[in-house]
């Protein structure tokens, strides 16, 4: 039977059909597997769901490392024996306290390297240090330059 067709009953069941059953066969298995597909996304999409119920708040995210950051002010009293800084902020209201170490860098803005005592009351500082977890580390202690009492600044544009 070489080259020659054979009768649709002798052929097997998958090859009996004409160009239109294939069509047929076709679209149903396309249908099928269409709906197979969009049940696994649905399901994928459930569970994504209900991973993204378990964000956690704001409140309860902690930085791992430790934060740099300045405080600008003004010295209001520097304990020399307990190490400790009290500087108020730059526009009043809050102050801040600050442990000091032997080996904290006092410099001017210029560069100019000052020792503890140069911090006067009412001096202008800005104070650089290090935040990890409800500890402060002084890095180091700029000292901003007077202000002319006797010279008007000039009106804000």
């Amino acid at each position: 039977m070489d080259g020659e067709r054979r009768p649709l009953s002798e052929r097997p069941f998958f090859w009996r059909h004409g160009v239109r059953g294939y069509w047929r066969i076709s679209a149903s298995v396309l249908a099928a597997g269409a709906v197979i597909v969009a049940g696994l996304f649905s399901a994928g999409s459930l569970a994504a769901q209900g991973h993204l119920s378990k964000v956690p708040l704001p409140s309860k995210i902690i930085p791992t490392g430790p934060t740099h950051q300045a405080f600008p002010g003004e010295v209001e009293s520097l304990d020399s024996k307990l190490h400790i800084l009290n500087v108020n902020a730059v526009n009043g209201g809050n102050f801040e306290i600050f442990p000091l170490k032997k080996n904290t860098k006092v410099v001017t803005a210029d560069g100019r390297a000052l020792t503890l005592a140069a911090l006067a009351p009412g001096t202008g500082v800005i104070v650089y240090y290090e935040q990890k977890g409800d500890r402060r580390s002084v890095q180091n202690i700029v000292v901003l330059p007077a202000k002319e009492k006797g010279r008007k600044s000039p009106p804000p544009p």
